[in-house]
């Protein structure tokens, strides 16, 4: 027992004597460790001291079951957020059967060609701002999402989103100039329902592939 003692002895301080110069010892980073943990406890405590001090008064006097219902209500919620939203429902169905009957029962497409009543350069103004919203459409969708993989489009193209939506208001509007004289009160209201039915359809696509 003697000879195995002398032996550690001898072997600490030859691993003391052949330490390189910075190298921390088993030791050494353990008490290290133990004053972060303790730098850290110190801090929680003020924390929770402070929000005694503030709150404490209404933590002491709230009643058990009203905070579980609230726990409770509080995992719901977050249980509704995180469920993601499906585009397929009754309001996406109905906007593309709208958008269907309004180009089946009625003349738009063969107005839009062929009736000269429609005001042909508000017409195709119209149609030149909404492309632009569309290519813009196009880019952010599939160039940004699909192939590049990017999602804040804010960020990358900051510039995108507004544009995007002052070319369709004012596009919208040459439309329903250059349509009023063939549907009247109507051009509005048939607008509407073909951009919401574009609008679902669009929704329709996934994010990414």
């Amino acid at each position: 027992m003697a000879a195995t003692s002398g032996e550690s002895e001898f072997g600490n301080d030859f691993n003391l004597r052949n330490r390189q110069p910075g190298e921390a010892t088993d030791n050494e980073d353990g008490l290290r460790r133990r004053k972060v943990d303790d730098e850290y406890d110190e801090r929680r405590r003020r924390i929770a001291n402070v929000f005694m001090q503030a709150y404490g008064t209404e933590l002491k006097d709230i009643d058990a079951k009203k905070l579980a219902k609230l726990r409770e209500r509080a995992e719901a919620n977050e249980e509704e957020v995180e469920k993601p939203f499906s585009p397929y429902n009754l309001q996406t169905i109905f906007w593309i059967l709208a958008t269907f009957a309004i180009f089946y029962y009625t003349d738009f497409i063969d107005a839009i060609k062929v009736d000269p009543r429609v005001n042909r350069p508000w017409l195709y103004s119209g149609a030149l701002l909404i492309g632009v919203n569309i290519t813009i459409g196009f880019y952010l969708i599939v160039i940004c999402s699909w192939i590049r993989k990017i999602e804040d489009w804010e960020i990358h193209a900051p510039i995108a989103i507004p544009m995007a939506t002052t070319t369709f208001i004012m596009g919208g509007l040459c439309v329903n100039i250059a349509l009023w004289p063939v549907y009247g009160f109507l051009t509005p209201l048939m607008l509407f329902t073909v951009f919401m039915g574009f609008v679902v359809l669009v929704s329709l696509l996934p994010n990414k592939l």
